[in-house]
């Protein structure tokens, strides 16, 4: 097998056919909410570079590279790559972390020869929402061909056959417009706004030299569509780039000057919840020709935004508003306050009519005893019309207070006779002893 260094420089421009996409959906209930649908990419000039045993294109609509996936699926990250064939063949694998509802898993080939690269991506997803399975698995391909090797003078059949197909796919730049999120806020938005429910970021998509910079522009939106006092945060993705990248908490992104081509994306999220914005790196001699193709307006930009959705649920993006739980913890601890006080009420009262009935003072001994009143216990056993406890409550006090001064009385003993005697008494009235007192 030949080695690496054997075979030309793959340095150059290129010509890439179109993408195409299709998908093969499995289970999709009405939860999952629309179906996906293909969503291929022009053909057009493309410029490749070897860098560090991988392929740079940029190009048609594009910068990637072998190192990545294809797919751009928000929480995607690469988890294998190898690289084989005398650096001529490669393999990448992506996949979204095991604790994500939005599972889905990619495989991404790149096979090239000295005039030819050809790209195949297949991808499986499986999202869980409201207890109904959405799968589907989808396969994309895209070719390239050979027009100038680097350092090589273009072939009159392949500049013949390449040049009126790249001018024939290529997309023009689209009309400059006024991008989605700096529309005027609704008419009714008076008073104070309600919690965030929609993040917009635009542009989506950015195409930038090196040394340059770029202000992204957000707007947070409460559910009426209004304007809400509070910023997303913002960080850029892991990438071959990002070392020679940076964002401010405003959202201006700056590029190094010594920055290479390629991908880098930005995300700006609230709440945990958030977008991811393509910024797309090429030379000065590259920018113009990527510009053309690229389907971005004369500013480099997409004219749409980046949409997140906060408060409500969304394929491939779910996001939610949570609730205050600290008020939540308070609604609780006040009805279980009112459930525990009328539980100890109702004991309470029950206790209290049992007493009515059935509570006599005990009477001390040597004391003089209450007389009862029969009438009083006729009238609360037989008339089946008991007493109001303050009357009931009243007579126990009573009792209380004329049994007291008696058994004060008894307050001492004779060790000897075991005669009982007042607390003043000091000695037996029999024998002379002196008197205890009783515990």
């Amino acid at each position: 097998m030949a080695r690496a260094q054997d075979h030309p420089t793959l340095n150059g421009s290129w010509s890439a056919t179109a993408l195409t996409e299709r998908w093969n959906i499995g289970e999709w209930g009405e939860a999952c909410g629309p179906k996906p649908k293909p969503q291929g990419a022009g053909g057009g000039s493309v410029q490749v570079r070897e860098q560090g045993g991988e392929l740079s294109i940029v190009g048609a609509g594009r910068a990637w590279s072998t190192s990545e996936c294809w797919e751009q699926m928000p929480g995607l990250s690469r988890s294998s790559h190898s690289a084989s064939g005398g650096g001529r063949f490669w393999r990448t694998r992506c996949s979204t972390p095991k604790n994500d509802p939005r599972q889905a898993t990619i495989v991404t080939t790149t096979q090239a020869s000295d005039t030819s690269i050809s790209m195949n991506e297949t991808g499986q997803y499986q999202f869980v929402i409201q207890d109904q399975n959405c799968t589907a698995s989808v396969t994309r391909s895209r070719s390239y061909s050979l027009v100038k090797r680097e350092g090589d003078e273009p072939a009159p059949a392949a500049s013949a056959s390449a040049a009126p197909s790249a001018s024939a796919t290529a997309t023009p730049a689209a009309p400059t417009t006024t991008p989605a999120s700096a529309r005027p806020p609704p008419k009714n938005c008076t008073g104070s706004s309600g919690d965030p429910a929609r993040l917009e970021v635009s542009p989506s998509r950015k195409l930038l030299r090196p040394g340059d910079k770029f202000a992204f522009r957000a707007l947070v939106l409460d559910a009426d569509g209004c304007p809400v006092s509070v910023k997303p945060t913002w960080s850029l993705a892991a990438g071959p780039l990002a070392s020679k990248a940076s964002v401010d908490p405003a959202g201006l992104v700056r590029i190094a000057d010594d920055a290479g081509e390629g991908k880098l994306e930005v995300a700006a999220a609230v709440g945990g919840k958030g977008v991811t914005i393509t910024i797309e790196v090429a030379s000065a001699d590259h920018y113009d020709a990527l510009l053309a193709v690229s389907g971005l307006n004369d500013a480099g930009e997409a004219d749409e935004a980046a949409v997140a959705v906060i408060a409500t649920g969304t394929i491939g993006g779910r996001a939610s508003v949570a609730e205050d739980s600290a008020k939540q913890r308070k609604h609780v601890f006040v009805a279980i306050v009112v459930a525990l006080a009328a539980a100890l009420g109702l004991a309470g009262f029950v206790l209290m009519r049992r007493g009515r009935g059935h509570f006599r003072p005990t009477t001390p001994e040597g004391a003089t005893a209450i007389p009862e009143d029969p009438g009083a216990e006729d009238a609360e056993v037989g008339s089946g019309e008991p007493s109001e406890p303050g009357e009931h409550v009243a007579a126990v006090t009573a009792a209380a207070q004329a049994t007291a001064p008696a058994v004060r009385k008894r307050g001492k003993i004779c060790p000897t006779c075991g005669q009982r005697y007042g607390a003043e008494a000091e000695f037996c009235g029999k024998d002379g002893t002196s008197l205890v007192m009783i515990n």
